[in-house]
């Protein structure tokens, strides 16, 4: 019997792009997928070398991947090797793997189950650094219309005007209406001036004949739906 002498791949040798080729992204290191992204090095370091730099990087080496989402492209710009081009390519990289995210929760989105609008929306403003307010508005079948941000605040404070609600619930003709918000601290419990808020807008909307279906707050993997909790009626 013949015996072949064919020397065997070894895939620890190959650069990231070869290994790609021959095994698939399933079988490379997260520096490695980074490394395709960034492409080239310098003459020093290799695009490998600097995919384990911007890792490395403080939020990156205490959170892995989930700490690239509060990089900013300054941040990135700080490790030698990473201009301003590739740090825009990281950041598109990481807003892609986002919206990638949230066009699966989407198929799973229904309105009258506040579990898969937070795990929705969770994911488009866990990271967010300041409080955000977004209106979300459905037709009479309970089908996304479409949704707006209606402010951004500080850290722990956003701005909200009931007119501005209304205004744009006309606009786009909305026959429902929900609230969500965020809370940076992590914590989904809802303050005494998130309540009061939510009441008084809640009346406004009776009135208005345009239903106020519920007020989510999302925090970090969790959140708390007025409906569900029995605060709004």
């Amino acid at each position: 019997m013949n015996q072949t002498n064919e020397k065997q791949p070894c895939y620890e040798e190959m650069k990231p792009y070869e290994k790609f080729l021959a095994r698939g992204p399933e079988y490379l290191t997260e520096a490695e997928l980074l490394a395709i992204i960034i492409r080239t090095g310098t003459k020093s370091v290799d695009s490998l070398q600097l995919a384990k730099q911007v890792l490395s990087l403080p939020k990156g080496q205490e959170m892995g991947l989930l700490g690239l989402q509060y990089l900013s492209v300054s941040d990135l710009c700080r490790v030698s090797g990473i201009g301003q081009v590739k740090a825009v390519k990281i950041k598109c990289l990481i807003e892609l793997s986002r919206r990638l995210s949230m066009a699966d929760r989407r198929s799973r989105l229904q309105f009258t189950r506040p579990e898969t609008v937070a795990d929705y929306y969770m994911e488009r403003m866990r990271y967010l650094q300041t409080e955000e307010v977004i209106l979300v508005m459905t037709d009479n079948k309970n089908r996304l219309i479409c949704d707006r941000v209606l402010s951004r605040g500080t850290v722990n404070c956003s701005l909200m005007s009931p007119r501005e609600v209304f205004l744009v619930a006309l606009e786009y003709q909305a026959v429902h209406i929900l609230l969500i918000h965020n809370h940076p601290s992590g914590d989904a419990s809802p303050s005494r001036q998130d309540i009061e808020i939510t009441e008084h807008l809640a009346r406004l909307c009776d009135m208005m004949q345009l239903p106020l279906l519920d007020h989510i707050i999302v925090g970090d993997g969790c959140y708390v739906s007025f409906k569900e909790s029995g605060l709004l009626k």
